[in-house]
């Protein structure tokens, strides 16, 4: 049994924290699990094994944040001098950069494209910083390759993002009951999941006259969406449907998924939808999802950004439902590398 550290800024809902507490449950069946935190407000995940707030909530201005990367740096030495911990694994930048400075010993992980969605301040950082950690896991082997050619990073290794096949096959039941078949999209409603985008292609799809769209999640551009999709007339296909503990059985029982993002890292949410058997549409954005989609077998990948593509790729899907079936077939078996205790063991290994 190993005495193991995990720590990341906050529990709220998001990709990063999903990984997070994934990894923290599969560990915790072996091993002694601590989840750091650094805000207690919001916590949408319950945690497994013990949850440590270091009191260090965010700050907005810039000379803020500078002065919270070293006062968490200052208290996360503090604490791993204390507990001696055996592992210590952070998840993103807000979390890794004062681990790293509090410790050659940790790893630290990236859960985005640096170059795209990174400020320079924390361009800078990341430079100055993950060097001294002992290794740097990046979700997607473009995240990898990013930061060795751009950040010149040496200790970089790729390791995908864990998931539970047998727990997310049991929440998805039983399956979410429309009037209509649907299509779902999932994720935070901001400029860079482009959900616009993916309005527009179905508002011109041939779909749309048979299905409804459902839209997962909330965020900064849900007044911007309602707006467009009041304004396409499509007020009654397009639903909003919020937040959602439990997006599984949405999954499971949508004709499909749409990932319409400019940007991404390693899209849990594509693994997640092929997890319930639902095939998966998704923007060929760097990075990530084709390393996950393999074309024509357990999805469609589509130029990025192109939303006559995006929406020819929704009449296409929509209207072979004998494609449909063999992505769900399929769709399992594309993902069996990804399960927990495969993952578990690279991480254990580093």
């Amino acid at each position: 049994m190993k005495k193991i550290a995990l720590v990341i800024a906050d529990l709220e809902l998001g990709g990063g924290q999903r990984v997070a507490i994934n990894l923290a449950q599969a560990l915790a069946k072996q091993h002694d699990v601590s989840l750091i935190v650094f805000k207690q407000e919001a916590i949408h995940y319950q945690p497994s094994g013990k949850l440590i707030y270091l009191d260090c909530p965010e700050k907005n201005s810039l000379i803020g944040k500078v002065y919270n990367v070293f006062k968490r740096a200052f208290k996360l030495r503090q604490l791993f001098k204390k507990e001696r911990y055996d592992a210590i694994y952070s998840f993103m930048e807000t979390a890794n950069f004062p681990v790293a400075m509090a410790s050659r010993e940790a790893v630290v992980s990236v859960h985005c494209n640096p170059l795209k969605l990174l400020s320079f301040f924390e361009k800078i950082l990341v430079k100055l910083t993950y060097h001294r950690a002992k290794g740097v896991i990046a979700v997607s082997h473009q995240v990898a390759q990013i930061l060795k050619e751009d950040f010149a990073l040496k200790k970089v290794s790729c390791i995908y993002n864990p998931v539970d096949l047998n727990e997310i096959k049991q929440q998805s039941q039983p399956l979410y009951q429309h009037t209509k078949p649907y299509i779902v999209a999932l994720g935070r409603f901001n400029e860079v999941k482009r959900f616009d985008l993916l309005i527009t292609a179905y508002a011109n799809s041939k779909a749309q006259r048979q299905a409804d769209l459902l839209i997962i999640g909330d965020g900064e551009r849900r007044a911007a969406l309602e707006q467009q999709i009041k304004a396409l007339n499509i007020s009654d296909k397009v639903h909003l449907m919020g937040v959602q503990m439990n997006p599984y059985p949405y999954l499971a029982g949508a004709k499909f998924l749409v990932l319409s993002s400019r940007t991404e890292a390693f899209p849990m949410v594509l693994v997640e939808a092929l997890a319930t058997q639902c095939p998966v549409i998704a923007t060929d954005c760097p990075t990530g999802p084709r390393e996950i989609i393999r074309q024509g077998k357990n999805g469609l990948l589509v130029e990025n950004q192109n939303q006559i593509a995006l929406t020819t790729a929704i009449d296409q899907l929509y209207f072979d439902p004998e494609l449909q079936a063999q992505m769900r077939t399929q769709a399992i078996a594309s993902i069996q590398h990804l399960s927990s205790d495969m993952i578990i063991k690279k991480w254990l290994a580093l």
